[in-house]
């Protein structure tokens, strides 16, 4: 579970909460189903509409993923599994180092490592992982397109509700208190629009795109790894290369 993701939608509530008084006197004028159904409802079927049904299916499970999924490998935890096996490799056959990288992250590790196993080429062997991480990383960034014109979709479906709001006000014109009170039911939709642009589908985006430039730099670690542990290296070679791709914080605790 992404712990940050929770805790970034509670606190933009709180603070429109209290950030705004009147919500606290009198909320219930800030709340219409039907409002955040058209909105909503609106942008779901726009995203539809702009998707195929297995793109959409994918994007409902990089949801689910992004919010109760375990936490993934981190790119620190490759060097050092890497280094380990780096240290067996110069002990074991190509043969048996297939069986070091099991249960490890998504199987990434022990693929690259059965190709090592199998006695394929450097090359192909860094084709392969090369075409995964590309394919991974395509499918990673059509979900997170989708999710930012979701964002952009929130929006519009919240003015076209208050234009066909303010549009059946205008029809009785007679009574001051209807107008007003249907304006203001008229403009939820907007807030609506823009609160689910700005609190939920923009910010999600972004934390998908982080994840998926993290998963990334994992496996590009991997791949870097996998050919110097087919090619023997010794372990403090492999460490100091690798430890290249984490951020200068890390690369200084790893090296203390």
């Amino acid at each position: 579970m992404d712990i940050n993701v929770f805790l970034g939608i509670l606190l933009a509530v709180f603070s429109f909460y209290f950030g705004v008084p009147d919500l606290q006197v009198n909320i219930g004028t800030y709340v219409d189903g039907l409002s955040l159904l058209l909105v909503l409802g609106g942008t779901i079927a726009s995203t539809l509409t702009s998707t195929s049904l297995k793109q959409f299916r994918g994007l409902m499970s990089a949801f689910r993923q992004l919010f109760f999924s375990a936490k993934k490998v981190q790119p620190v935890q490759a060097v050092e599994k890497l280094v380990q096996i780096s240290e067996q490799a110069q002990k074991v056959s190509k043969q048996e180092l297939a069986k070091y990288g099991e249960k490890f992250g998504d199987g990434f590790l022990e693929r690259g490592l059965g190709l090592v196993g199998a006695g394929l080429s450097k090359d192909f062997v860094q084709r392969t992982l090369e075409t995964d991480i590309a394919e991974i990383r395509r499918r990673h960034d059509s979900n997170v397109n989708v999710v930012r014109n979701m964002a952009t979709f929130a929006p519009m479906f919240g003015m076209a509700g208050t234009v066909l709001g303010v549009t059946q006000v205008l029809q009785n014109v007679t009574d001051i208190e209807t107008i007003v009170s249907g304006m203001s039911l008229a403009l939820l939709t907007t807030l609506y629009g823009v609160i689910l642009s700005a609190v939920l589908f923009t910010p999600l985006a972004n934390k998908l795109k982080a994840k998926s430039d993290a998963e990334s730099t994992t496996k590009h670690i991997i791949l870097e790894g996998t050919l110097m542990i087919m090619d023997k290296e010794i372990p403090l070679k492999v460490e100091k290369y690798l430890l290249a791709f984490l951020e200068g914080k890390l690369q200084k605790k790893k090296a203390k």
